[in-house]
């Protein structure tokens, strides 16, 4: 179905809806000579037009940063009724709710029909085009003006979540489920092999499809809660082709050869099954003590095979040999089984002080097998003698088994007086055994092993509100020792301070501070990093019909850690700086029958990355007098500019005419 009959489908919908609606409403045929003044309309609000779109500059940057196209959309759609005076026995509640269909880069609709303690329905549906296309990402030959980078992909997702409950509002409320999650379309990767990094197209499918059942319980609102049951599948196809020049990224010989690829072709499938289990139930034993418990767990098992053939000039290092194709075959498997547990206790001590304690147990294992067949073909030893095919096997094996245990105690005070406090102490334990297979080993040192880490958090909140104003600061410090994976800390500290202040009817103030630092000085890891945010916002509104309104905000990040450099096996430092600061203001004016909304923005951003972005929105609504009905003309321009590279900037301008009708 092309686009445009799948866009006139979806602005039929709500035709359709209000169609089937009129027809429930009414139990007897309507007589043709009944007035017209006496017929009931379901009221809804719509807004329906055309984009226009101007892009100067990178048009792959634009799309992989907004990606708002041109052509009709629907920008907004309510359709809701809860009075049908008794005319129709199918519900008692109708809505629909729709944004941003068509031209949109992600829209959405939603449906939801109900009849009192009989069912209650809901039906939920999102499209997205994902695109990315960044000029210097993944890209080494950015030097010489080639764009856009190597890694890019140009995706359609379409996802679908559908649910139904019987006897709502009863003792036993039974459900069913089920969701859709579709992504597919075309991209482009690079891949290494034979000593050289070739350039590949890219066609992925993913299709993932959810069934679930269940029952929530109430039981004189004393005991409540739900078990649910589902099974899910994941089925994933991706091909890869040679599309880059076929003597790859570098030029530089080896040994003597400059390798190069004739053809390369890849195919990958794989499968998952799921089944999984949630159960979650509170008790309020009295007035003053309440219970909770959950436990979820699911055994994902993963099937799948690869199949790679390659023909050109090639070498490998692996057999010290120089080879002309290169056929390869793969089957693995995989299994992660996981459940979690917990449970959780609530006591109200007294008059606004609650206190509680927790207790939660996670658990994973991991294991996973792949045999690897490779033929080697018309290969010969470096001194270019001895031409023979050679066949390698690789049977690799490899697992992980890890718990994690939390146990937390804490406090809330919340009086009658403005004055509110909350403090957490939590301690958690993780054990790990990794296994790794021998031949995943690729530096001295065994890199599997068992793994003991503790983790203690100490969290606590406040704020006093008087008069208007808010002050409200919280801390949080976590300390650990025993790191198992390279981004594990050592220590963790976040600090966050805010305070507001709301005038009863024409001012609002707000600023924000926060802190956070995190390390781990173990030699060859070496991480330090620091994130700092700060941001304060105002709005001012004289009168009812004008409000104004600004706000300023800085983010600063420093952040390092040591990587092995993959080619010689030695440590570096890999730094990430980046310094970033943001102003807005806009004005709304409510001048009926005009309404008028301008807002402008600036940031600007320094450090590894940096770049400006302006933008600019104004929107203008006029109400045609004595209609229901209203038009909506938008115009929105970006600016984008980096000041390390010129590849990425652009100006687009968008200019939107829409159609509103309304109550």
């Amino acid at each position: 179905m092309k686009k445009r009959e799948l866009f006139a489908l979806w602005l039929s919908l709500p035709l359709v809806i209000v169609g089937a609606v009129g027809q429930a409403q009414t139990s007897e045929p309507a007589a043709p000579a009944a007035p017209a003044a006496t017929a009931r309309t379901t009221p809804y609000d719509v807004e329906i037009g055309f984009r226009t779109l101007k892009v100067t500059g990178n048009e792959q940057m634009y799309r992989s940063q907004l990606n708002e196209r041109k052509g009709f959309l629907l920008r907004s759609l309510t359709l809701s009724s809860s009075d049908f005076e008794g005319k129709t026995s199918l519900f008692d509640q109708f809505r629909v709710d729709a944004s941003d269909l068509g031209a949109g880069p992600a829209g959405a609709l939603r449906l939801q029909a109900s009849k009192a303690e009989v069912y209650r329905f809901t039906l939920g549906y999102r499209h997205a085009n994902v695109y990315s296309a960044l000029p210097a990402f993944a890209n080494p030959l950015v030097s010489q003006g080639v764009i856009p980078g190597q890694h890019t992909w140009d995706r359609t997702r379409n996802m679908l979540d559908a649910d139904l409950e019987f006897l709502p509002g009863r003792a036993v409320t039974p459900f069913i489920g089920y969701s859709f999650n579709n992504i597919s379309g075309p991209g482009t990767t690079t891949y290494h092999q034979g000593g050289e990094e070739f350039l590949l197209s890219q066609q992925l499918e993913d299709r993932d499809h959810e069934y679930r059942v269940g029952a929530g319980f109430n039981v004189n609102n004393k005991v409540y809660g739900s078990i649910t049951q589902g099974w899910r599948t994941l089925r994933s196809e991706e091909t890869l082709g040679l599309i880059g020049p076929n003597t790859g990224n570098s030029t530089t010989p080896v040994l003597g050869r400059d390798p190069s690829a004739t053809a390369i072709t890849r195919s990958d499938r794989n499968e998952v099954k799921t089944p999984f289990t949630n159960v979650y139930a509170t008790a309020d034993v009295n007035k003053r003590l309440r219970l909770t418990g959950n436990y979820s767990s699911f055994a994902a098992e993963t099937t799948g095979n690869e199949n790679e053939l390659l023909t050109g000039s090639f070498l490998s290092f692996g057999i010290n040999r120089f080879f002309t194709g290169l056929t390869e075959t793969a089957a693995q498997r995989a299994k992660n089984t996981t459940w979690r547990g917990g449970a959780r206790a609530e006591v109200a001590v007294v008059t606004g002080l609650d206190a509680f304690v927790a207790y939660s147990q996670d658990h994973r294992e991991l294991t996973g097998t792949a045999l690897i067949n490779t033929l080697y073909s018309g290969t010969t030893n470096f001194s270019g003698l001895d031409p023979k095919d050679i066949t390698t096997a690789l049977n690799a094996a490899s697992g992980m088994t890890r718990k994690e245990t939390a146990t937390s105690v804490g406090a809330s005070y919340r009086p009658v007086t403005p004055v509110s406090l909350r403090v957490e102490y939590r301690e958690t334990k993780q054990d790990a055994d990794v296994a790794p297979d021998l031949s995943e080993i690729v530096v001295p040192g065994n890199q599997g092993g068992v793994f003991e880490r503790k983790i203690k958090t100490f969290d606590t909140n406040g704020s006093v509100s008087k008069w208007g104003l808010t002050v409200g600061a919280a801390y949080r410090r976590d300390s650990a020792d025993n790191p198992i994976f390279r981004t594990d800390f050592e220590s963790r500290n976040r600090t966050r301070l805010r305070a507001s202040y709301a005038a009863p009817k024409w001012v609002r103030l707000g600023v924000t501070a926060e802190n956070l630092r995190q390390s781990n000085p173990q030699v060859g890891i070496q991480m330090s990093g620091k994130v700092r945010q700060y941001s304060g916002d105002v709005e001012v509104a004289p009168v009812k019909q004008v409000a104004v309104r600004g706000s300023v905000s800085q983010f600063k990040a420093d952040n390092s850690i040591q990587y092995r450099r993959p080619e010689n096996f030695t440590t570096d430092l890999s730094v990430y700086v980046e310094n970033g600061k943001a102003k807005e203001g806009g004005v709304l004016l409510s001048l009926a029958p005009v309404s008028f909304d301008a807002a402008m923005s600036k940031f600007e951003n320094r450090g590894d990355n940096p770049f400006n972005i302006d933008r600019t929105r104004l929107r203008l609504g006029l109400d045609i007098p004595k209609t229901r009905a209203g038009i909506v003309a938008e115009y929105a321009r970006d600016k984008y500019h980096e000041l390390n590279l010129l590849f990425g900037d652009y100006t687009a301008s968008r200019f939107g005419l829409f159609l509103r009708i309304h109550p």
